[in-house]
């Protein structure tokens, strides 16, 4: 295992900064789009379209984007199976060299704990949270061999499929509570 700085390893860039429309080729990314799982599920009416100035950056295989400004920070490891998405100028857009370190990878340790509670301390600002790319740049992640980054992936892969099937089934099970207690009151009150 090696012990890296992330500049060593991915080119570091703020996303532009665009005017989103209601609709386009290219998905637009901000924080809102991404639920508490860190799961791009609420994607709408924000778009951009295709221009040489964009086309930078398209998010590629085995980036990742890191909100480097804001109330949360987060990273999240791009799949080319999504389609064209660029990161608003909130995210840092990291681009992983492929023979190093997995974007997937990456974004889990940029979410552990412990590299959270490094960022939140290079972060802290005033009022909103801003990481600097020098510090960003300096921070320094353990790195094992792509294979062992690989055997990470499919343990951590199944703890999230794990956690989204529990936040499936306490949904249902809020549903049904509230679906009986309508029940009960509504046959109470015909009584």
């Amino acid at each position: 295992m090696k012990v890296l700085k992330i500049g060593d390893i991915v080119q570091v860039q703020f996303g532009p900064h665009l005017k989103s429309n209601a609709q386009g080729a290219i998905k637009y990314l901000l924080a809102g789009h991404f639920d508490e799982n860190l799961k791009l599920t609420n994607f709408q009416d924000s778009y951009v379209l295709p221009s040489p100035k964009i086309n930078k950056f398209l998010l590629q295989s085995n980036d990742v984007i890191l909100a480097g400004k804001g109330q949360r920070t987060f990273a999240w490891a791009y799949n080319e199976d999504m389609g064209p998405m660029v990161p608003s100028s909130l995210f840092y857009l990291l681009r992983a060299l492929d023979d190093i370190i997995l974007g997937e990878y990456l974004a889990a340790v940029l979410n552990s704990d412990k590299v959270q509670h490094k960022l939140n301390l290079i972060g802290a600002g005033a009022t909103v949270t801003s990481i600097p790319k020098k510090e960003l740049n300096e921070l320094e992640i353990n790195i094992p061999s792509i294979e062992e980054q690989r055997s990470f992936l499919k343990i951590y892969r199944l703890f999230e499929k794990d956690i989204e099937l529990t936040d499936k089934l306490l949904q249902e099970k809020r549903n049904l509570k509230r679906g009986v207690v309508n029940d009960l009151l509504t046959n109470k009150t015909k009584s």
